[in-house]
């Protein structure tokens, strides 16, 4: 079974930057790392729809179709209070709405004072190769909320 861990490490104003993994289990009882990238989300502000990121925990995902999006994603299960929290495309924090954007590195890409992360499509498409040919895991959130 494949397994994700995200650590929420940067607490910077209206936005968190992270760090993703996913780990597969080994035939002799541990787990080996398989996939890493950057996480960007909305700053806490208490679980609030929309606003806000999703509080620290451990849940269900299900890869399934997003009508919004228009093509299959990663979405948190469970979460109190909220439904259609994805791992998703976006670049900037102003693109999300309490979901997890993927990329490749932290960086300033536009002009504002927030970091970013870069190469989000490409990420995403990544992840769910390494995922693949999974339809339901689990995510561990780490971090404040």
């Amino acid at each position: 079974m494949k397994k994700i861990v995200l650590y929420r490490n940067n607490y910077i104003g209206p936005e968190i930057l992270g760090h993703l993994m996913v780990f597969e289990d080994n035939n002799i009882g541990g787990s080996k790392l398989i996939f890493e990238c950057k996480t960007l989300e909305l700053e806490w502000k208490n679980n609030q729809r929309n606003i806000s990121c999703v509080p620290s925990g451990f849940y269900n995902i299900e890869f399934e179709h997003s009508s919004k999006f228009n093509r299959k994603l990663w979405e948190l299960k469970g979460v109190p209070g909220r439904s259609e929290a994805k791992i998703h495309v976006a670049n900037y924090y102003t693109q999300i709405q309490g979901c997890i954007a993927v990329g490749d590195m932290h960086m300033h890409i536009n002009d504002d004072i927030n970091p970013d992360v870069r190469n989000s499509a490409n990420t995403l498409k990544r992840f769910h190769e390494a995922m693949s040919p999974a339809t339901k895991s689990t995510i561990r959130i780490v971090g404040k909320t």
